[in-house]
């Protein structure tokens, strides 16, 4: 396995260079929009506390040079923001095991994967195959818990031998979370969505303790959708709370759409659907219960979309900041939803500080009285 050590004079106070904010998640991500993103991307500018470098376009890249750095095939819309940054307070141990990219820092690790898909591929297998190294990388390393992944699947709603592609995905995904033994309780929060690029990119954020899945009551569990969705039903959990640095703890919220049970609903219709996601989301936070039980709930900090369409971003953006009133980061990305049926599908993150602990979901409290000091 090889290493390359990533110095930093990070300091032991506030990130520097993020814009003031009211609800910073003590986590990592954070949307930037910065000028000339491409000559950014080549430039060697990163301190050691970036733990990820994310930029989103219409092609997919890795940098052999740097393991931070990865370019996803989804671009942004209207303006959005192109990149992702993602930030720990210690210095960090970047490298390759095979066609693995990895950043390590502190208590987390992050992990990228780039998968060709050759013309006739078996998506079942190659996901399967794919899975199963990156899950077994994560076992040999300190970091054997995954807490949240990313998938970006080229042409996700095509049917091939007699299947979408996107349940051909979850088939093989299923497989290997079997083979590794990982129970329904250990799936990471994930989000799925369509690329502009072949192959199939996975990247994952994975910690030395495990989290505790949080359910919505909304909807039934992915895991035990029914038949009719596919052979084997997604693998992951709608939202995954686990201890963040300084005390903190995170709430990675899936990538949720118009899905109340198991139904979608609105069919079709962007404005509709984006006011029932609101809707699953609201449900989500509260009752993980991550901020003072009250009327008015907050929003996550951090919000991605995801728009089929990309003409509907302004009406789906005045329905966002009527509900977050500035409260939110919002990205917006192009990218097909898992369903044909859906025109958009928006993923979350968000921290709570040690102090308001008491004020979590139950499963939350008890996993953080039984883990180890």
């Amino acid at each position: 396995m090889s290493e390359t050590r990533i110095q930093t004079d990070w300091p032991d106070r506030d990130m520097p260079g993020l814009r003031t904010r009211t609800r910073t998640p003590a986590m990592i991500a954070y949307p930037s929009c910065d000028s000339g993103c491409d000559a950014a991307y080549d430039s060697d500018d990163l301190g050691g506390s970036v733990l990820a470098d994310i930029r989103f376009g219409r092609h997919h890249e890795r940098d052999a040079a740097d393991p931070r750095r990865i370019r996803i095939a989804t671009p942004p819309i209207g303006g959005s923001p192109e990149r992702e940054v993602w930030r720990l307070p210690q210095t960090g141990t970047a490298g390759w095991s095979g066609d693995i990219g990895y950043v390590c820092s502190g208590d987390f690790l992050f992990a990228h994967l780039l998968v060709d898909e050759p013309a006739g591929t078996d998506l079942t297998r190659l996901t399967g195959r794919a899975y199963t190294r990156l899950l077994a990388f994560l076992r040999d390393t300190d970091f054997p818990h995954p807490l949240r992944i990313w998938n970006y699947i080229f042409r996700i709603n095509d049917e091939e031998r007699g299947l979408e592609r996107y349940q051909a995905f979850c088939r093989g995904r299923a497989a290997a979370f079997a083979d590794a033994a990982i129970p329904e309780r250990g799936f990471p929060a994930a989000t799925a969505i369509g690329c502009e690029a072949p192959g199939l990119s996975i990247h994952v954020l994975a910690g030395r303790g495990a989290g505790t899945p949080i359910g919505n009551p909304r909807q039934i569990s992915a895991y035990r959708y029914p038949l009719p969705y596919g052979p084997r039903p997604p693998s992951f959990a709608r939202a995954l709370c686990y201890s963040g640095p300084y005390g903190s703890l995170e709430l990675a919220i899936s990538g949720t759409a118009s899905i109340v049970g198991h139904v979608t609903m609105h069919p079709d219709d962007p404005r509709r659907q984006t006011r029932e996601t609101i809707r699953n989301l609201r449900s989500l936070v509260e009752h993980a219960r991550i901020a003072p039980r009250r009327s008015d709930q907050a929003p996550p900090a951090l919000l991605k979309v995801y728009l089929r369409d990309p003409n509907h971003v302004r009406e789906v953006d005045t329905l966002l900041r009527a509900w977050t009133r500035g409260r939110s980061e919002i990205m917006y990305l192009q990218g097909a939803i898992c369903r044909r049926d859906l025109e958009i599908e928006i993923e979350g993150h968000d921290s709570v500080s040690p102090y308001n602990a008491g004020d979590l979901h139950p499963d939350i409290q008890a996993d953080r009285r039984e883990a180890p000091p």
